[in-house]
């Protein structure tokens, strides 16, 4: 399930509404979903509507993993993943390019919340894997 950002709202918004971070449309406040304490997704309800029909799409030519699969990342089975309990843990999340719409592996909650809260981006996996190498070497020297 990809990130989506949140911004809260001063009793009265904009005239001209609030831009969807997907789209890139600025649009009324309206078409966006509501939650409580006033914030708001800055995911407009048409992208949010079109990404599940997507992800239901490739669902259907994507069948779901048998018991000895592994997150293609984190390289943990269901099994050790749900120990804990946690409903959310316990089954696969198509993983998709958000670019070119295609499907690319059955990942873990996990592992798609992080590849979502990087947007895919290689360059910041890239200076997230360097920030941990050089907080290694420095507990290292220590």
């Amino acid at each position: 399930m990809q990130l989506e950002l949140f911004e809260k709202l001063s009793p009265s918004p904009c005239e001209e509404g609030l831009e969807c971070n997907n789209c890139g449309i600025v649009q009324p406040v309206d078409n966006f979903e509501q939650l409580a304490a006033g914030e708001i997704k800055r995911k407009c309800r048409t992208c949010k509507r079109n990404q599940s029909g997507l992800i239901r799409h490739l669902k259907t030519l994507h069948c779901y993993p048998d018991d000895n699969y592994c997150c293609p990342i984190c390289n943990r089975d269901i099994k050790e993943l749900s120990r804990t309990g946690q409903k959310m843990l316990q089954s696969w999340v198509l993983d998709h390019c958000h670019d070119t719409e295609t499907f690319r592996a059955w990942v873990c909650s996990n592992c798609n919340t992080g590849l979502g809260a990087f947007k895919d981006s290689l360059e910041r996996i890239t200076k997230a894997k360097i920030y941990l190498e050089d907080h290694i070497q420095k507990q290292k020297e220590k």
